[in-house]
């Protein structure tokens, strides 16, 4: 019985199809409980202007957890270049500046993580819970207990122009490219894979955790973006959900949770729609934020448990 599981649950196949079909079957829950009104246009609308967010960091975390690691920073870290890229345009009128802001802010930020590991030999995780502390304190100290607005005519002309859509598409499309056309995205998944292996065909982890936190970081610094341009605001809650969202994004995308040679960069972009469908629907149907997030971190918990897999023989964070 257990052996025939493992091998269910290992299968190429269930890797591709399962996150399909439970894209599917929360779409057909959430319609029914809702007598259709979770697939009406406007709604459609919503979860995917909410998906291109959480897609978008999710596809930049994604390098960091194909090295078998986990970057805890990434909501903190797109909330904070969302408040300082719009204080940039509101000092100077400019889209240059305020696209140049976000997205350096975000890589500085996550170069910053994988320099204090690296350099430290801390674990990743560790570097980023306290990270993900101190951003968020950063970006809670600049907003206060106000917000920040922008031009109503800038934000508009932007999401008429399906800006947003363009930042989306094209860096999933690169990340795509990078993660499995090239040898940068075989390196990635080798380190995840053994690490020692790795080091062996000359691909040191600390080069390969750099690349991954550079595109995390233009990850955190283009949702950042996306979050002006669909909100027009920002406070000090902007961006509280994403971290847990991202994380379960991954993970329902059909990512495996040790990274290695089976992460798939399409996996962050079928898991962000799930996860957005499902906060959405469990809203519509009257489940409170509070007990949403519960139900997001038993899930997690839950996928965690279902897709642990321990290293056999080899020291290597795949068995």
């Amino acid at each position: 019985m257990t052996a025939a599981f493992n091998r269910v649950k290992e299968s190429r196949w269930t890797m591709i199809m399962l996150p399909l079909v439970l894209l599917a079957g929360i779409g057909i829950v959430f319609t029914v409980m809702t007598g259709g009104n979770f697939l009406t246009t406007r709604n459609m609308k919503v979860i995917m202007q909410q998906s291109m967010i959480v897609g978008t960091v999710a596809t930049g975390a994604m390098f960091i957890f194909a090295t078998g690691n986990v970057n805890l920073a990434m909501g903190s870290c797109t909330a904070l270049t969302a408040t300082v890229a719009a204080i940039a345009y509101n000092a100077t009128g400019s889209l240059g500046i305020m696209f140049a802001v976000a997205i350096g802010l975000g890589v500085l930020i996550m170069l910053f993580c994988v320099v204090l590991s690296t350099s430290l030999h801390v674990m990743v995780i560790h570097v980023t819970i306290v990270m993900m502390t101190l951003l968020s304190a950063i970006q809670s100290e600049i907003v206060g207990g106000a917000s920040i607005s922008l031009p109503y005519k800038m934000t508009s002309a932007a999401n008429s122009a399906n800006v947003p859509l363009m930042i989306f598409a094209g860096f999933v499309l690169f990340s795509i490219l990078l993660f499995h056309l090239t040898p940068v995205g075989r390196y990635i998944k080798m380190v995840g894979a053994n690490t020692q292996a790795a080091e062996l065909t000359g691909m040191a982890r600390s080069k390969a955790l750099t690349i991954a936190f550079l595109m995390a970081g233009i990850g955190a610094g283009l949702a950042g973006l996306l979050l002006i341009f669909r909100t027009g605001s920002i406070s000090n809650t902007t961006g509280g959900s994403i971290n847990m969202d991202v994380m379960l994004a991954i993970v329902l995308g059909g990512m495996p949770v040790y990274g290695g040679s089976k992460s798939k960069a399409y996996a962050p972009i079928i898991g962000a729609i799930t996860v957005t469908a499902l906060n959405n629907g469990l809203l519509m149907i009257g489940v409170s934020a509070s007990f949403l997030q519960g139900v997001r971190g038993v899930i997690f918990l839950l996928l965690l448990l279902i897709g642990n897999k321990r290293p056999v023989l080899l020291p290597a964070n795949e068995g």
